[in-house]
């Protein structure tokens, strides 16, 4: 009796180990959610290099040190040149495309209003014309509460701007320093596993590596195509800017299902200032563009990378979107990827071994 006691309280202080754990674990996440994002953000651009170093090594038979600062430089030197080069034209288009959309949702808005459908309220328009921004702008603004109203809506811009910098600056450096020695830091994360289980966590580890590598490959493949098909096809019916527009149609396709959607609405608000038969040929072609993606390129370039139904992706980028925002929307893909890793090495295939051990049941035995 005794020792079935001792184990009914053994048991419950197992549970509530566990519990306790899987709260605060939880309550870690939530509080620092947007830093773990962006530590998972550098460890995908980690794997980006990677994959880059990797295919330069059949090429150039260099140490992997060498090979990945051949990578920095040539992509440094490729940033460098593209702003140089169209960083003002992109500019001037940015602010045009800017004006062009902001008029059509005008023209859209006062359609309905006309028409008894009232989808914003009075001033909503006035505001956008002004360059207002919401409420959900930098820290900046509780620090400092006055420097808000002395500089206006600039202000506003120039520190979200600085957020921004911010952000990608820690994400370059920390793939730089992650791709430069990524075993010793797998290492050291296999350092918070029991050592029996060391050996199965680094396989888990090495297999979510080059499923984010895989997936970056071709993601990176389909976005470049996406960009020149959109960029030559809105060329053809007249709908401009046609580069701007391409470059954000290839950089909006990084968010499966989402991104085209918002990528499109552009398009078509932008075309409508060109004229009918410009909005029918950028419809044309966002459709057929959207059409090559979805049963051409996505299904051959990515077959290798994910294998995540199109469902449990869309619905985790909802999720993942609405706690996290941008961030968690952008990175929803890349995360179910490796969760599918982790959950069908970790869980679906270790169970049936658990069950056999358990001695409850035994795969394989009494399916006939």
């Amino acid at each position: 009796m005794i020792s079935e006691l001792a184990g009914a309280r053994s048991i419950v202080r197992y549970w509530v180990i566990v519990f306790v754990t899987t709260v605060a674990a939880l309550l870690i996440a939530w509080t620092a959610s947007r830093a773990l994002l962006l530590m998972f953000a550098g460890v995908l651009f980690a794997a980006f290099l990677d994959a880059i170093t990797r295919l330069l090594g059949k090429a150039v038979p260099a140490s992997r040190g060498v090979r990945l600062a051949i990578v920095c430089t040539i992509l440094s030197a490729a940033l460098i040149a593209a702003l140089g080069w169209g960083g003002t034209a992109i500019a001037t288009q940015g602010g045009e495309l800017a004006s062009t959309l902001r008029e059509q949702i005008n023209h859209m808005l006062a359609w309905l209003d006309q028409r008894g459908i009232q989808i914003a309220p009075d001033g909503v328009g006035a505001l956008a014309d002004q360059g207002h921004q919401s409420a959900g702008a930098p820290t900046l603004r509780s620090v400092l509460p006055d420097v808000g109203g002395l500089f206006g809506p600039a202000w506003t811009a120039i520190a979200m701007l600085l957020g921004v910098l911010g952000d990608v600056l820690i994400i370059i450096f920390l793939g730089v320093f992650l791709a430069a020695q990524p075993s010793v830091y797998r290492d050291a994360v296999l350092l918070l596993i029991p050592p029996a289980q060391r050996g199965r966590y680094r396989e888990v580890l090495d297999e979510s590596g080059e499923t984010l590598r895989h997936w970056l490959l071709g993601q990176s493949l389909t976005m470049s195509l996406i960009g020149l098909f959109v960029w030559l096809g809105l060329t053809l019916a007249g709908v401009g800017p046609p580069f701007l527009l391409g470059l954000q149609a290839g950089l909006l396709a990084f968010v499966p299902t989402l991104g085209p959607l918002l990528a499109g609405i552009a398009i078509m608000l932008a075309s409508f200032a060109s004229g009918l038969w410009s909005a029918v040929g950028a419809l044309i072609v966002y459709l057929v563009v959207q059409t090559v993606e979805s049963y051409l390129l996505t299904p051959i370039i990515q077959k290798r990378a994910i294998a995540v139904p199109p469902a449990f992706l869309f619905a985790s980028q909802i999720v993942l979107g609405l706690l996290f925002g941008f961030y968690g929307l952008a990175l929803a893909t890349p995360l179910a990827a490796v969760a599918r890793v982790f959950i069908l090495r970790l869980y679906v295939e270790r169970a049936p071994r658990l069950i056999a051990a358990d001695g409850t049941a035994r795969t394989g035995q009494g399916m006939a």
